[in-house]
């Protein structure tokens, strides 16, 4: 008869016990993470192998007032609820799901939309005082990586689009004012030749000096008052080409970078499968621990 085991310590957890049961139902642990790791990898050869993802990354622009001496702190785009609301709305994503040819019933629940501010902190948070918030829309589905591209890339030039209705406005209006500028600037410039030319040929003349004093009177006129029009248009023309790229540049949305398509990661899928027999590991322990303490209890009442 064998001798009894010492009492334990009450509390006292008996890990190599427990690992020793676990050992005698060790087919069941093996089984346990095997059959993990297969479905796992079935349902990646299936469809995670097959899945796309594309992101584009969009910067909503910082539009200043219309005479440009302050920022204008409160527009509908400065509200990221309102980009996201924009980009996942039933026309967007059928115009996306169009451009790419994807049924656009199921290229909803593949766009992911996300916001952050220049401050670092994410969700639908408005930003205030640290400028405008950037837009990332991910398209991840069981497409080509052409056609998630073309989906992200088509949801981001609306958004894009949507945003720039101001400052493309502002910079129609500058950019006609800039021409408008440069056919003056041609036109003072040709009074200046003319005048120059007249100035020239009134003195190469045979006129008595005095007639020719009276005759460049005028001409001398017109070259100060173009000269003077000239500087304050040359100073306004540069600040106007200044204002017009900074509109087109700065205050306007436009893409941080564009979408391109790639497929789920090989590395995605070994963490997968790593993850899976972990948590097969665990089960099967749970599994012969069980089977040992169901299979000790006719034992128990033998003895």
């Amino acid at each position: 008869m064998s001798a009894p085991l010492p009492p334990q310590p009450a509390g006292e957890v008996r890990v190599t016990e427990y690992l020793r049961r676990a050992a005698r139902r060790w087919y069941v642990v093996v089984l346990a993470i095997v059959a993990a790791v297969a479905i796992v990898f079935l349902h990646g050869v299936s469809g995670a192998t097959k899945q796309s993802s594309a992101m584009a990354s969009v910067y909503l622009g910082q539009p200043f007032t219309p005479g440009g001496a302050s920022v204008l702190t409160s527009t509908p785009l400065s509200n990221p609820n309102i980009s996201i609301q924009y980009v996942t709305a039933p026309q967007q994503i059928a115009k996306a799901a169009d451009a790419a040819g994807i049924d656009n019933r199921s290229l909803r629940k593949h766009v992911s939309v996300l916001s952050s501010t220049p401050s670092g902190s994410g969700g639908a948070k408005a930003a205030t005082g640290g400028g405008p918030p950037t837009i990332a829309i991910t398209v991840e589905g069981p497409w080509t990586r052409t056609k998630v591209q073309t989906a992200a890339n088509s949801l981001a030039e609306s958004l894009i689009n949507y945003a720039n209705r101001y400052t493309d406005l502002k910079a129609h209006l500058i950019a006609d004012r800039v021409k408008s500028e440069q056919a003056e600037m041609a036109t003072l410039k040709e009074v200046q030749t003319r005048a120059h030319a007249n100035l020239q040929a009134i003195d190469q003349s045979n006129a008595a000096p005095l007639d020719k004093v009276a005759a460049s009177s005028p001409l001398v006129s017109d070259l100060s008052a173009a000269a003077t029009q000239i500087g304050q248009l040359t100073l306004n023309l540069t600040n106007d080409q200044v204002t017009l790229v900074a509109t087109r540049d700065i205050e306007s949305a436009q893409f941080i970078s564009r979408a391109t398509g790639r497929k789920v990661s090989a590395a995605t899928r070994r963490s997968s499968l790593v993850i899976a027999a972990m948590v097969g590991l665990i089960v099967g322990v749970g599994l012969a621990l069980a089977w040992e303490a169901l299979s000790a209890r006719p034992r128990r009442a033998q003895a």
